[in-house]
């Protein structure tokens, strides 16, 4: 219980210091809240995430899944996915998008989103993968409700995803 409570005061502490640029621009369009979804992660070394500013881009309890190349799986709620971020980058991170494919139908929404990692904004590609993201439309904006991430392994990425 103390662990769960210190968490929760950090998360806390990391919204009310963290300067955030989260405005209703960032969620008005599929694209806006995609293109704000990248940026909130990405920096240099010594970024500081903007907890603040991604808390607003997610419905409340949100729902996060990664799986890794060998297929194992790791599900958890947003507030685990930002503790993970919390500390200041060692060394920069840049996720870039590099295909978006969007299906929407009336309020609900779904983006297979292809993307880079790299450690400088026009640096050599580290690693790339798929994000599978969901969104909804509620109160005249739009909310991650989840996403999940697989990167690239065996398997290359589909054609169709490269195309943005």
């Amino acid at each position: 219980m103390i662990r769960l409570k210190s968490g929760v005061i950090l998360f806390a502490l990391l919204l009310l210091t963290t300067p955030s640029i989260a405005d209703d621009a960032n969620v008005q369009s599929i694209d806006a809240i995609i293109d704000a979804y990248y940026d909130v992660i990405s920096g240099p070394k010594g970024h500081r995430y903007d907890a603040a500013r991604d808390l607003y881009l997610h419905a409340p309890q949100a729902i996060i899944t990664r799986t890794s190349e060998d297929g194992d799986l790791q599900r958890h709620d947003f507030a685990t996915e930002q503790a993970m971020v919390a500390e200041p980058y060692l060394e920069g991170f840049f996720e870039v998008e590099i295909g978006r494919l969007t299906q929407r139908y009336s309020n609900l929404a779904h983006v297979w989103s292809t993307f880079e990692i790299r450690n400088t904004p026009e640096g050599e590609t580290v690693s790339r993968g798929v994000n599978s993201i969901s969104l909804h439309r509620y109160k005249d904006r739009w909310w991650i409700s989840s996403w999940s991430t697989q990167p690239e392994g065996e398997e290359p990425l589909p054609e169709e995803y490269l195309d943005r």
